[in-house]
């Protein structure tokens, strides 16, 4: 239901180097956070350099804990799907308040943009100053980004050396990776096959699978000068979330207006 968009159709193949350097402790960020330029949005993203080549770029990647799509068999119950992780810790907002989940279309499940703080007593999973998609305001008329899901496993080449050492924070020239599997022991779905709940891992497990544990990169789609704020079109249906009631128009409405014009 929250910010329900992806960027698959327009960069299919991806560049999973552009992604990877974004990792790097020594990368310069391409974007920078600052007050948005949407009247009440808080904070934004804004670019720090001139991009106007037709290759898709990516400016940041988008922090917080996983939830996976649920993968059993069929005859399975979903049990977290209305859950959040930063809710289910007791320091979040419910899954209708929660205006920093992030669907991912192509992968399944969805990033839980408040839930930030690594599981593994590691930097905290916005560490990186270009892990900063949660903070990209909304404006469907003028958006210039859109969301690309990928599986980590694939950016990184399948190295699960590197990915357990990344996850775990350990990794002197790459930053934690900005996405963590939801580790809190908590209810993940129901196996009727199994006949049991089956629970997410706990903290003090190893971590989760690798081919779980997925991302989303903010693809740039226009061109931007030096200090042009990022904007997303969240795609949002109805019936709206509370936290977006009073202010969140869609592209319809614009075409609409354009039209009446």
């Amino acid at each position: 239901m929250i910010k329900d968009t992806d960027g698959n159709k327009t960069w299919r193949s991806g560049d999973y180097k552009q992604i990877g350097n974004l990792l790097k402790r020594r990368h310069k960020p391409p974007v920078h956070v600052g007050k948005s330029i949407i009247t009440g949005a808080g904070n934004g993203v804004f670019s720090r350099q001139c991009i106007h080549n037709d290759i898709p770029t990516v400016m940041c990647l988008y922090p917080g804990n996983i939830l996976p799509i649920c993968r059993a068999s069929y005859g399975t119950q979903y049990l977290a799907n209305q859950v959040p992780p930063s809710f289910q810790l007791g320091k979040g907002p419910s899954m209708h308040e929660n205006a920093y989940i992030m669907n991912l279309q192509s992968c399944g499940g969805y990033i839980d943009g408040w839930s930030i703080k690594s599981q593994y007593d590691g930097e905290k999973l916005d560490a990186n100053h270009s892990a900063c998609g949660h903070l990209i305001s909304h404006h469907a008329r003028r958006q210039n980004t859109v969301v690309y899901s990928f599986s980590w496993n694939e950016v990184l080449e399948h190295n699960n050396q590197i990915i357990g050492n990344m996850i775990r924070g350990v990794d002197e020239d790459h930053f934690p990776l900005p996405n963590e599997m939801r580790s809190d022991g908590s209810p993940w779905y129901y196996d009727e096959i199994e006949g049991g709940i089956i629970y997410f891992p706990t903290r003090n497990e190893p971590p989760p699978p690798t081919n779980q544990l997925c991302g989303a990169a903010l693809i740039l789609t226009s061109p931007v000068s030096k200090g042009d704020e990022l904007l997303l079109d969240y795609c949002l249906q109805e019936p709206l979330p509370k936290w977006a009631k009073d202010w969140y128009t869609t592209s319809q409405y614009y075409r609409i207006s354009s039209n009446a014009c």
